[in-house]
């Protein structure tokens, strides 16, 4: 009888056990994954940092003459822009070619009719890029499969 009297409560403890950790398991968070934010970034700011990665490889590819050259053929046939264009953008805007590249890419996004000289000179007030976004009626992560395709091949290791 004694054993039936110690089995009892210890089968309702081990229940209450799994029940409060399947309960502990439920409520965790779900762990960062590809496709979520780290913690405290919005999808927007992700996808902002992936521009801004793509950005300084585009930069970073035009620094040699010949790179310069490979980056404004490859944007010009992408973005369907002549040379002279973007050439003429990188020295009156300043900006280097990823971020004429970006300016481009939300001024293209946008179904507000918006030039990507407007988009710089919203860029030259102080307006974030996300705010930019957010007037251009655009999804940053939008921007940031697009521009994707403008760098520029992945070096062979």
């Amino acid at each position: 009888m004694t054993g039936v009297l110690f089995h009892r409560p210890l089968r309702i403890s081990l229940s209450c056990s799994s029940a409060f950790l399947l309960l502990a398991f439920l409520a965790a968070p779900a762990p960062a994954t590809a496709n979520t934010p780290a913690k405290g970034k919005s999808n927007a700011e992700t996808s902002l940092n992936r521009i801004q990665r793509t950005v300084a490889k585009i930069d970073a590819e035009a620094k040699t003459p010949e790179g310069e050259d490979a980056v404004v053929k490859r944007l010009s046939a992408q973005l369907r822009v002549s040379e002279e264009t973007l050439r003429a953008k990188h020295d009156t805007w300043g900006l280097g070619y990823g971020e004429i590249a970006m300016a481009y890419g939300f001024a293209g996004a946008s179904r507000t009719g918006k030039t990507p000289d407007d988009v710089v000179a919203m860029r030259s007030s102080g307006t974030s890029w996300i705010d930019i976004a957010k007037d251009l009626g655009v999804k940053v992560d939008t921007v940031a499969k697009r521009m994707r395709r403008h760098a520029g091949p992945s070096p062979r290791r």
